[in-house]
């Protein structure tokens, strides 16, 4: 019962892991339904998602006669990795329903195995939800006439939300926090294969820096890791679910708006002329701060934007290492690499008291 679309080929290119074979993986997807929902049932619109890491997968479960019985949205970590971190992804499933228990906006976790029949792999299925996420130099045209300060205040609302999970109580056996000094010494391994060795140099003096400006007594609970509205999904510019929590940790909460503000800050990118639309920062910091009853100010966050910057350099730097080396090729990075010494510099800037 599988729709088999020919005119778009056997296979589709997928940033990070080169070609799935769609033809393939709805083969898998048909026998995990029959198995999971009956042998009367099957599956359509198999597609790739949106993004750079090429593990997410949407698809339909139908019953007889073409009859929609759930949208289902399956994450799998490579083959052939080891599975911790990001490419685990069960790590996830506790986080996501101790979420929605608090009554965060997150997918609902439907089906989730470590058995590796199906896909050689374990895997995580939440539900499909509607709606476009919100990207900043190119919007969807859902987005038309929106004020960006709508979206990125529910962004910051849910974005408190999550903060007061109580992860000592719901995740008690997820993962210990991790110190401010332990996030940044994590990325040297990672900076140390950036694809040029004047980025490496580069990330060097901004590490230094930040060590030297370790905040006294940051707040630490549940982070995401890599929010901002790309990773946000709005349904009539409605704030419906955060999404993709593969980085997500317990440390140093005020990383995540930290993050926000980096990836909108046009002295973090080559081509930052396009976040023009994007609310000044201190809406951001004094919504956040209302939010979970705290007085902030950009400079209580400058630090935790300076590591933004330093991680998503060093992301970068190995990103491009991946694609020019042909282990991953994706020539976004390309793109992305005109940025990695804006985005160490302004770090370092940052650091040094620039606002």
């Amino acid at each position: 019962m599988a729709r088999r679309d020919r005119a778009g080929g056997l296979t589709s290119s997928v940033a990070g892991v080169g070609a799935v074979d769609l033809f393939d993986l709805t083969s898998r997807l048909e026998r995990w339904t029959v198995d999971h929902h009956g042998p009367d049932h099957g599956v359509a619109d198999v597609e790739v998602m949106p993004g750079h890491a090429g593990l997410s997968f949407g698809f339909t479960v139908v019953g007889a006669g073409g009859a929609v019985i759930e949208r289902l949205v399956m994450r799998v970590p490579p083959k052939g990795v080891r599975r911790r971190g990001n490419t685990d992804v069960l790590r996830q499933v506790p986080l996501l329903q101790a979420l929605r228990r608090h009554g965060a906006p997150v997918p609902e976790v439907r089906w989730w195995s470590d058995d590796e029949q199906w896909f050689d792999v374990p895997y995580m299925m939440v539900g499909r939800l509607p709606g476009a996420t919100y990207i900043v130099r190119d919007p969807d045209p859902c987005f038309a006439g929106v004020d960006p300060a709508h979206l990125f205040g529910q962004a910051v609302d849910a974005l408190a939300q999550c903060h007061r999970l109580d992860w000592r109580r719901d995740l008690a056996e997820w993962e210990p926090a991790r110190p401010l000094a332990e996030e940044i010494a994590f990325w040297d391994p990672i900076l140390a294969k950036a694809a040029e060795p004047g980025w490496v140099a580069l990330g060097e003096r901004t590490r230094d820096l930040l060590l030297g400006h370790l905040p006294a007594d940051p707040s630490v609970g549940l982070f995401h890791g890599d929010f901002q509205t790309n990773n946000i999904l709005f349904d009539d510019a409605t704030l419906v679910a955060v999404l993709d929590w593969e980085i997500s940790g317990i440390g140093a909460q005020l990383l995540d708006l930290g993050w926000l503000i980096m990836m909108n800050d046009p002295q973090s990118w080559h081509d930052g002329a396009g976040l023009a639309a994007v609310p000044p920062f201190e809406f951001f910091v004094d919504r956040y701060g209302a939010a979970v009853g705290r007085v902030l100010t950009l400079e209580d966050v400058a630090f935790y934007r300076a590591l933004s910057g330093f991680r998503f350099g060093a992301i970068s730097g190995l990103n491009v290492m991946l694609h020019r080396t042909g282990k991953r090729p994706d020539p976004e990075w390309e793109r992305i690499a005109l940025s990695v010494p804006a985005l160490f510099g302004r770090a370092a800037d940052l650091l040094l008291g620039a606002t």
